[in-house]
Order: C-alpha cells, then sequence, then structure tokens
C-alpha cells in the first residue's frame, strides 16, 4: 500500500513563510478555492510589516478575519518555529476556527482548563486557540508577573474579533458581589458609603438603589472609594475564594479602579486592564489585532496599550469582497398605519413554518427578549445560545430564535438565518458599560460603540460575500439613531449604501403584502433586487473617512493610568 505520508516526508522542500504560498499549498476545504482581494491584500501587507509589535487588521463582517489570522499564525511559527497563541471572545468562536484550521490542514490545538498546556503549542507546532480568559485571569497558565513559575513566551499573539474584547478583557479584570447571592456582604460594602452619597446630596437614589427601588446604576465618588480602600480590601479578603480568578489581579490595585452600584451587584473594575500582568501579551513581539471595519481603533490604545502610530496605519482593503447582500427595512419608514410588531410576528412564522428558512430575533437585554417569548425561542445564557446557534446552523430547527445582546460572536451563514429582526438600540451589558453610556451619553465614544454593535448585529445573519439576508430594524430608538446624521456617518460605507437602499424600498412599500412581496425577492433571489443592490454597492461605497484626532484622549489616559 501507498504511504502519502512517507513519501511526503522523503521529498526536500523549504518551509514557507509568505502567507499566500502557505495558502497555495494547503488542502482547500469545500467553498474556498481562493481568497478574497482583501483577504491578499492585507495578508501581503502584513508580511511586509510583520516585524511590527502592534498591527491592525480590518476586514468587513463576514470577509474572512479568521482565515487571514490563521494563515498569519502559521506563517510566524514556520518563520520562528516558537509558540503562537490565537484568542477569541467565545468557546463557540474557540469551535469554529479550530474546525476552520483542521480543514484548512493548519495545526491548531484548543486551550483546555484544568489541563496542561499542549506540547505541540509550547514546541512551536501548533496554534494554540483560546478565550480571551484563557490568558487574562489571576491564574494565568502563561504565567502572570510577580507570580510563580515562568511565564510562556511566544512569538505572536492573534486577538480574532478584538473589536468585542475590550468587554471580555474587562471582565478579568473585575469583580462582582451579587446583592442576591451575597446579600450580606453587599449590604457591609455599600453601607461604607452612604454617608458619602449623602455628602453629595444623593442619598436618596442610593437608598432606593441598594433596597432595588432605582434600576439605575450610581459610581462611588473617588474620594471615598480612596477613603475606604483598607476597608473594602479587608472584606473582600475573606470572601477571596469566591472570586480566584480576579482577586490577584485588583487585590493590589483597588485605588486604580471604579466602584459601582446598582440593585443587583457591587462592582469593582480597572480604570483600564492591566495587561501589563501578563508577559505573554505584553512582551510578545507581534501583536495582531483582526478588527471589524467599524471598530474605534482608540479603544485598541486604551485597553491594549498599543502603539497609537502602528494601529494609526492599519491594514485595509477598499475590496467589496465579503459584503454580505443585505435588504435592510425600516418598517418605521413605511408609509402605512399597521401594528409593526403583529407584522413582524406574521413575518417570522411565515419564514420559518412556510419557506423554511431559519430566523432569528435581536435585543438588547434579557427584559426586552422576555417579550418575544410566545413567538420565539429565548435563548437564555452561553449554554443555550450556543444549542441554538448549532441548531440552527445545522438545519435542525427554522427558529424563530431570540438572543438578548448577542451581536457578537454567533454566525448564522446561509439558510440558518435569511430573516433578523434587530429591535431596539443596544446597550450596554455590565454595569461598568452602562455607567458609561448614561455618563457619556451623546458623546463620540458611546455613539462608535453603538454603531459598532449595530453593524455587528445586522451582520449576525449573512456571512460573507455570496450570502444573503433581510433584516428588519424595529423600534422608533433604534430607527431615529440610524437617522442622525451624525450617527450615520461612523457606520461603514457598505452599511450606509445598503440603509439608503432599505430606506427608499421602505418608503416604497404600501401594505403588509407588499412587505411580505419584498421580503420574498430576497428570498427567492429575484435578479432585479440582486443587480441593484450589486451596482448601487459598488457605486455608493467609498474610503471610510478618518479622525485625524481620534487618539489623543486615549494616549492620555494611557500615559496617566501608571501614576493614578
Amino acid at each position: 500500500m501507498v504511504d502519502f505520508a512517507k513519501l511526503k516526508t522523503r521529498k526536500k522542500k523549504s518551509t514557507p513563510i509568505e502567507p499566500l504560498e502557505i495558502f497555495r499549498r494547503l488542502p482547500k476545504p469545500a467553498g474556498i478555492n481562493d481568497l478574497y482581494i482583501s483577504q491578499a491584500e492585507v495578508l501581503d501587507t502584513w508580511f511586509q510589516r510583520r516585524t511590527q509589535r502592534d498591527v491592525v487588521v480590518k476586514l468587513h463582517t463576514g470577509g474572512g478575519k479568521t482565515l487571514v489570522g490563521l494563515l498569519m499564525a502559521q506563517s510566524t511559527i514556520n518563520e520562528t518555529n516558537e509558540p503562537v497563541l490565537y484568542l477569541t471572545p467565545t468557546r463557540q468562536l474557540v469551535v469554529q476556527t479550530l474546525e476552520k484550521a483542521k480543514a484548512l490542514g493548519i495545526a491548531a490545538v484548543p486551550y483546555q482548563a484544568g489541563q496542561p498546556l499542549d506540547d505541540d503549542f509550547l514546541n512551536g507546532k501548533a496554534v494554540m486557540v483560546g478565550t480571551y480568559k484563557a490568558l487574562f485571569n489571576g491564574l494565568s497558565k502563561f504565567g502572570v508577573r510577580g507570580g510563580t513559575g515562568t511565564p510562556i513566551k511566544v512569538s505572536a499573539v492573534i486577538l480574532d474579533d478584538a473589536h468585542v474584547a475590550f468587554s471580555a478583557v474587562r471582565e478579568s479584570f473585575t469583580l462582582e458581589v451579587s446583592a442576591e447571592t451575597q446579600r450580606a456582604r453587599y449590604d457591609s460594602l455599600t453601607g461604607l458609603f452612604r454617608r458619602a452619597f449623602k455628602e453629595i446630596d444623593r442619598l436618596g437614589t442610593f437608598d432606593d438603589t441598594v433596597q432595588g427601588m432605582n434600576y439605575g446604576v450610581i459610581e462611588v465618588p473617588y474620594w471615598a472609594w480612596h477613603e475606604q480602600l483598607d476597608a473594602v480590601r479587608e472584606q473582600l479578603r475573606t470572601d477571596a475564594e469566591k472570586y480566584p480568578f480576579g482577586w490577584p489581579l485588583l487585590r493590589d490595585n483597588l485605588h486604580m479602579c471604579h466602584a459601582i452600584v446598582s440593585r443587583s451587584k457591587f462592582t469593582i473594575t480597572s480604570v483600564l486592564p492591566f495587561v501589563s500582568a501578563f508577559p505573554t501579551f505584553a512582551e510578545a513581539p507581534r501583536r495582531i489585532y483582526m478588527s471589524a471595519t467599524i471598530a474605534d481603533d482608540s479603544e485598541i490604545v486604551r485597553t491594549f496599550d498599543a502603539d497609537p502610530t502602528l494601529v494609526d496605519n492599519a491594514l485595509v482593503s477598499r475590496s467589496l469582497a465579503g459584503i454580505s447582500e443585505r435588504m435592510i427595512l425600516i418598517p418605521d419608514l413605511m408609509p402605512f398605519n399597521f401594528n409593526v410588531r403583529d407584522a413582524i410576528n406574521k413575518l417570522l412564522a411565515w419564514t420559518t413554518e412556510k419557506e423554511k428558512l431559519g430566523a432569528v430575533v435581536l435585543v438588547p437585554s434579557n427584559d426586552a427578549a422576555e417579550g418575544w417569548t410566545t413567538v420565539a425561542a429565548f435563548a437564555k445564557g452561553s449554554e443555550e445560545v450556543e444549542e441554538q446557534v448549532q441548531a440552527l446552523q445545522a438545519r435542525t430547527t427554522n427558529g424563530p430564535v431570540v438572543f438578548a445582546s448577542r451581536y457578537d460572536g454567533i454566525d448564522l451563514p446561509g439558510d440558518s438565518c435569511r430573516l433578523l429582526v434587530m429591535e431596539g438600540l443596544p446597550a450596554g451589558t455590565s454595569d461598568y458599560e452602562l455607567l458609561r453610556a448614561a455618563t457619556l451619553y451623546g458623546g463620540t465614544a458611546i455613539s462608535r460603540m453603538l454603531a459598532q454593535r449595530i453593524e455587528q448585529g445586522i451582520g449576525r445573519g449573512a456571512r460573507g460575500s455570496g450570502d444573503h439576508c433581510v433584516v428588519l430594524l424595529a423600534g422608533a430608538k433604534l430607527a431615529s439613531w440610524v437617522a442622525k446624521d451624525a450617527n450615520f456617518r461612523l457606520l461603514t460605507g457598505a452599511t450606509r449604501a445598503q440603509l439608503d437602499m432599505g430606506a427608499a424600498m421602505s418608503k416604497e412599500v404600501d401594505g403588509l403584502k407588499d412587505l411580505a412581496k419584498t421580503v420574498h425577492k430576497s428570498f427567492n433571489r429575484d435578479s432585479d433586487w440582486v443587480e441593484y443592490h450589486a451596482e448601487t454597492l459598488a457605486e455608493s461605497v467609498e474610503p471610510e473617512a478618518v479622525d485625524a484626532h481620534r487618539f489623543a484622549a486615549s494616549v492620555k489616559v494611557v500615559v496617566a493610568f501608571p501614576i493614578f
């Protein structure tokens, strides 16, 4: 019998380090014959700049960032023979990345909790894929500065979906005391600051909050927080076993933290993440940030202490390759009176039952999701989300499924999602984000965050060139936010073009039957619609405008943080 593996080892050939050559030699899985122009462009440019410490790679949602990241990882391994770490925000994306690597023939191993780091990773023979929390935690197996053991040195850290890593990394530097399960500790900690809120004439708000009557979030005054640091530290030390991953990172840095009170929890979170505590990341010679085109680059500087001059020179392609076809419709713009919610419910049922296609609803909170449970299954919690996503992808269900605040991290290509309903304006998922949004509402930072989440949300149901989806933007707040020129300009050129098309179409819809016919044109691949979308997109997309001062505030914060 012919032993092809043996014949392969006999054949002497140089190991390629150029990512395009690596791709050329790899086996091609079904659905991938060649790279998009955008992928090839950024890979070629990255290879020329690969020795730069911080490199940002921007591709459209669905534009194949994972493939690009894996090729960069393999290129680095081939050149250095040293470990490469690939990070993603969620376990589901870890699985997807490993499946992609396997299909391409790229050696990759998963990070496994409770197990030693894989030898193939340590020996530079395979990429290790894990979540951000696998690296950034107080008991990190990769090593924490000042801890026991020698930190793991890597030749590169690749941060996939870096635009959503900010909140994921912040969670590693956050400690929460639950008002429900740790009531005594919650009351003891909040009680330390009652007098401070009285001094600033907010005692009523404070009392209503801790008694569960106020749904807002309030920040402990910085001077009161600093006065009580020793008392807080002593209380938390007695409960340290409840926070094994967060307490080691915060116990000596409480003076560089925010303290936030809500009806549900007492939160301590660092002003900026202490990424310098992790030599594996901080000392990596190559740090590659795979980002969506909408991302606020200044957050990469703030979160990862990246060099702003290098971040400013992001790798971007003007190619439209990878941009999905999206028919975006806005019920609030339709020129006839109708019950929007009732119409959407009927469209969901028609899509899933008659057309046998997947349908999904995205909402900003669990409370909002509960309002859809009469017509859709609510995927609550990470495990249920993963189960429902897999069921939609495997086509064992059409839904409808409602997800709360899942604007990133779920991919629903093809028939798994042909109708996507996005209701309401995205909100923060943590007390810190809620406080920041309330404090900075209307400011550029929050507007960029909202634009990013809207952009990512409408991209859940169409994943790459050739894919298509109908997107309904429901709710007056969402429609009015998008209609505001200053907000509209924060979206990518492709999404602006699709929204312009959608607004024009929505104004032409003259009844519920016409709405269903319009949606069906996308489902049925109507040639007039497909040509109209492709031609308008090509004509309308222009280079993205760049704010020359976008890094100024972030640089000042990062410089001041060590002397805080």
